[in-house]
């Protein structure tokens, strides 16, 4: 299981590199924010979020973050040498009250496994949100590089991977 903060767990993530392939990072979120907005999911939120590449003392990168309840979603598109690599994060967020709990040695993390069940709705929850945050991601990029007559993904690179969300 894959962790960012203390009370944030990684459900899933995916990347990709388009080789020979530039695209402004402003224009790409433009329209991934119009095509999230399009599926009429209620109560997601949209914003810019900014990453640290590194240390405190090292460069920004700007990804898009879309919350849904208890779930945000980072994408970030940016230039990779003579290319352009897109990737996104979907973490859910656990309470402090568990993230604090599994800090206990030995009974700690069992502990918060019995009192902050993961459930099948959670999970499916996240699931669904990361299902069409892919897929919207994935009709951008074939939108764009059909337009600049690149290449599309192949299918096996479409994939997203999932992190085992239930092993604590």
């Amino acid at each position: 299981m894959a962790s960012t903060k203390i009370n944030q767990i990684i459900h899933s993530s995916w990347n990709t590199l388009i080789d020979d392939f530039q695209y402004s990072t402003k224009d790409f979120y433009k329209l991934l924010l119009e095509e999230l907005k399009s599926h009429g999911i209620k109560g997601i939120k949209i914003s810019s979020k900014s990453h640290r590449e590194g240390n405190l003392a090292s460069s920004k990168r700007l990804y898009l973050r879309v919350k849904y309840k208890k779930y945000h979603y980072d994408c970030c598109l940016a230039p990779f040498g003579n290319g352009t690599f897109i990737s996104w994060w979907l973490v859910m967020e656990t309470s402090r009250g568990a993230a604090l709990l599994s800090l206990i040695p030995i009974l700690g993390p069992w502990l918060a496994s019995k009192i902050y069940t993961f459930t099948y709705f959670k999970v499916d929850t996240a699931s669904m949100f990361m299902s069409y945050a892919q897929s919207s991601v994935l009709k951008v990029i074939d939108q764009i590089t059909k337009d600049a007559g690149v290449r599309a993904i192949p299918d096996n690179e479409r994939k997203p991977i999932l992190s085992d969300v239930f092993k604590r």
